[in-house]
């Protein structure tokens, strides 16, 4: 459960709803949880277009089809994170190849971009392919950057 007196998040979603963090449902702290995960949504997504995820990933058929449906904009990556990660995310998630990249870019960089892409709506947004394909090319750069070193 979200703690519902101290969390930023929370805060701004009940600015955004006009709700108290005492009248908030379960429906409601759902969506305060996309909004909290979406940052990782939004790298899962690009790790996926990007044949990044590692092998745990693609055991399964399902799931492989699900990865498809990211790919071609169907889902997203908070639905892997939610259906198959259970909203944690570990670099058994990550292949091998793209593991020292996260650990620089990720732990570094990333957040102030996709800070930068979002602004305003940084804490209370949910997944979107709009937002999502304004941040692809710059983690694009930061990839292909990381890879010349």
């Amino acid at each position: 459960m979200i703690n519902r007196n101290t969390t930023r998040l929370v805060q701004e979603y009940c600015e955004q709803t006009g709700k108290t963090p005492d009248t908030l449902t379960d429906a409601d702290e759902e969506v305060i949880w996309e909004y909290a995960g979406n940052h990782i949504a939004f790298f899962i997504t690009w790790l996926i277009r990007h044949d990044l995820l590692g092998e745990i990933h693609h055991e399964d058929e399902e799931e492989e089809a699900d990865l498809q449906d990211v790919k071609d904009q169907k889902k997203t990556g908070m639905y892997i994170l939610s259906t198959y990660c259970d909203m944690v995310f570990t670099d058994e998630d990550i292949s091998e190849e793209a593991l020292p990249f996260i650990e620089d870019y990720y732990e570094h960089q990333y957040l102030h971009d996709y800070g930068e892409v979002l602004r305003e709506k940084v804490l209370a947004a949910g997944f979107s392919w709009d937002d999502y394909l304004k941040l692809e090319p710059i983690i694009d750069a930061a990839y292909k950057k990381f890879c010349e070193k």
